[in-house]
């Protein structure tokens, strides 16, 4: 296991941002004085090599297994307001909208990439990126800023990587979990999980099998009935390690996850209501298998990772309400978009890395990936006007696309350290997308169909410098300057005002930054002041005449930021943490949508969380759960300036700022625990994202929520 990883979820663990001191098992526990604090680094491989968190010259946490079950949560956007400068809405399966440091996307290419170890999740179309379940994760690496040499896919505001835990090759294990919670006003939930380790041959093979099922309950009502937005999400991985011998290992690992949910979780400002009249049904299923070799030839490693995702979605919306506000006057009662797409991703990486100890060290690779899209939207509608077909309207269309992204790319970093003291590291990699599209829309009763058929090459070559220094064994301090990139696409709407194809986006990002311990360890601090100049970026607009999107180059945009996160450990049993984030970035010129001095859309300037978790041993056999912590998103903004001046349509639609607080109190045993947990305690009744276009009602964030767990190992 990863080093420093050694005690079980019973040790006292601090949480943040990627800096975990872990105290003493129960044995340990036993012979340790009060003012004992025993602690242990965190390892990450943000940079493809094992490397101890505070060493690595870039914004990074890392949230590990313990993170996660402090705080009791199964997704990302769970955990947002403790990683500065992130914000995650997770809309239905597979809607997930992910910003980093300001850089923000609501449609198009992502702008954060995603990996499941080693391989980039990331979609190119409409199927939507595949949902992560916090299911058997050894730790998430939140990435902050542009990773442009060793991470290419979508990563310009950061990357985002999932470590899944691996298979021990010499203990039996395993762990049940069993949830059952109670939303305000809403119905039951419930959650079951369960995680087997067994070596197959001693100390060579073993297999690692988790899976879990959760049903989420609904809490909103609406004409069609009561707790209208249950979800129902299952996923199972299975895990094959074997090591052929002392310096040859072989890593194949398939991941399958399915979500469903009848109706998106939207509702109006009378609580727990909705105007919806039929199903707005999302899903997504997916299934993920890969294959990691890798070979310690004593002075350098290879590793070589094969995968292959097979994905497919569908999101249903009802547009009427924007459609009706856009004409002046109830003419729809439903404008219906059924979207489903599918997603086939071949992916092959290689990179060869020096192990040395010495001064000098460097990484090369290349990877090379095949993405396939497939897309088809129906739109219909029913009219209250007789006589009044939807068609006359502009409501009935049909579009499909296919979507082949190839891209290739070669990356590369060599670092040096000149006195054991400071270290200079370069990275860099060229990117080369080529991308091919073909699709047909029939806006029906306004023409014949449009046919496009369009094909271009967008190519980068994106460096990073970071130069670094230590301060003694307690931290570093350090500098980079790095280059991000998001590749261009193709609009598929043929109109005066709309241009075939859009250029990709360019970022340069600069960072000053610490990592520091005090007091033996028992306070470290991180700290990275950052600015962004970003430069073409794609604004999804709606087409002149019509309720149609298509990406227009909106200008400039930059702003500073600022990362902040502090742990403190004063004794063994006791931890506090907390976070900052500020971004102020705003648009730096005028265009269709936006006006100087707007900032990017939704983008909260602010986030900050604060935990605290007191894990006494009260006997040998017999340890207090206690947990709390809080957690603040500032409001966000999304301009819609090119909309027509009609009453009851905004051209600014807005999030709102909002705390929420968590707690989960329970009972360790030697082979279980009990526990009971809220969420939302306050019951924060918030905008978390607006009402515009097909969201024709604002999502909510969850009411409160009370539940009661126990969780058994062997």
């Amino acid at each position: 296991m990863t080093k420093g990883w050694y005690f079980a979820h019973t040790s006292m663990v601090a949480l943040f941002s990627g800096s975990v001191l872990t105290v003493a098992t129960p044995a340990l526990a036993q012979a340790a004085s009060a003012e004992d604090v025993a602690t242990a680094e965190i390892v990450v491989t943000a940079q493809k090599r094992e490397e101890r968190l505070r060493d690595v010259p870039m914004s990074v946490s890392a949230l590990t297994a313990a993170d996660i079950e402090n705080r009791n949560v199964t997704s990302l956007d769970q955990l947002q307001s403790a990683v500065p400068a992130l914000r995650l809405v997770d809309i239905g399966p597979g809607q997930q909208r992910i910003q980093l440091r300001g850089i923000s996307q609501y449609l198009g290419l992502p702008t954060v990439g995603l990996y499941i170890d080693e391989f980039p999740i990331n979609t190119y179309g409409p199927s939507g990126s595949a949902e992560v379940r916090l299911l058997d994760i050894e730790r998430i690496e939140v990435l902050r800023g542009p990773q442009p040499g060793l991470y290419g896919e979508g990563s310009m505001g950061g990357t985002i990587r999932y470590v899944t835990a691996k298979p021990n090759l010499t203990t039996i294990s395993g762990s049940g979990l069993a949830e059952v919670t109670f939303p305000k006003d809403g119905d039951t939930g419930y959650r079951v999980e369960g995680i087997v380790n067994a070596p197959l041959v001693a100390d060579m093979v073993g297999l690692r099998i988790a899976a879990t099922h959760e049903k989420e309950g609904g809490w909103i009502d609406g004409a069609p009935g009561n707790n209208l937005n249950g979800r129902n999400t299952t996923t199972a991985r299975v895990t094959l390690l074997a090591k052929a011998s002392d310096t040859f290992k072989i890593t194949l690992s398939g991941l399958y996850n399915e979500s469903d949910q009848l109706f998106k979780s939207y509702s109006n400002a009378t609580r727990g209501r909705t105007g919806q009249i039929v199903p707005s049904n999302a899903r997504q299923r997916y299934w993920l298998g890969t294959l990691n070799l890798e070979y310690d030839a004593g002075p350098v490693t290879l590793v070589s990772t094969t995968g292959y995702l097979d994905q497919t979605s569908r999101s249903v919306d009802d547009s009427g309400p924007f459609y009706n506000k856009l004409f002046g006057a109830p003419l729809l009662r439903t404008a219906l978009t059924d979207a489903r797409g599918g997603l086939k991703k071949f992916h092959q990486e290689l990179r060869l890395s020096s192990n040395n100890d010495g001064p000098l060290r460097y990484l090369v690779g290349a990877s090379y990936t095949d993405g396939k899209n497939k897309g088809l939207t129906d739109g219909n509608g029913e009219s209250l006007v007789p006589g009044l077909p939807p068609s006359a309207l502009g409501v009935v269309f049909q579009q499909d696309s296919k979507t082949q992204s190839k891209i290739f790319a070669a990356f590369g970093s060599v670092g040096y350290t000149f006195g054991d003291l400071v270290t200079v590291d370069l990275s860099g990699r060229y990117f080369s997308d080529r991308r091919t599209s073909v699709g047909t829309f029939n806006l029906v009763g306004f023409g014949p169909p449009q046919l496009t058929n369009q094909k271009g090459t967008f190519d980068s070559f994106n460096p990073r410098l970071a130069v670094s220094m230590k301060t003694g064994d307690t931290g570093i301090i350090y500098a980079n300057v790095a280059k991000g990139f998001r590749s261009g696409g193709f609009n598929s709407i043929t109109a005066p005002s709309v241009p075939a194809t859009f250029a990709p986006e360019k970022l340069w990002s600069y960072e000053l930054g610490l990592k520091q311990s005090f007091l033996n360890n028992r306070l470290f601090v991180e700290a990275s002041i950052y600015y962004n100049d970003y430069n073409n970026i794609q604004t999804t607009v709606i087409v002149p005449n019509t309720a149609f999107a298509a990406v227009l180059g909106s200008g400039k945009a930059s702003g500073p930021g600022v990362d902040f996160s502090v742990r403190a450990q004063p004794s063994r049993d006791l931890t506090f943490a907390a976070s900052l984030g500020y971004n102020r970035m705003r648009f730096d010129t005028s265009s269709t949508d936006k006006i100087k001095g707007d900032p990017l859309d939704l983008v909260p300037d602010w986030n900050w969380s604060a935990s605290i978790d007191y894990q006494p041993r009260l006997s040998d056999t017999v340890g207090l759960i206690a947990h709390a912590d809080i957690g603040f998103t500032d409001k966000g903004f999304i301009t819609l300036r090119q909309l027509p001046p009609v009453p009851g349509l905004n051209r600014v639609e807005r999030s709102e700022a909002r705390e929420v607080a968590n707690l989960r109190l329970g009972v360790s045993f030697s082979q279980f625990e009990v526990y009971g947990f809220v969420n939302n305690v306050f019951d924060t009744y918030r905008i978390v994202n607006p009402q515009f276009g097909a969201f024709f009602e604002p999502t909510y964030t969850k009411p409160r929520t009370v539940g009661l767990g126990v969780k058994g190992k062997f």
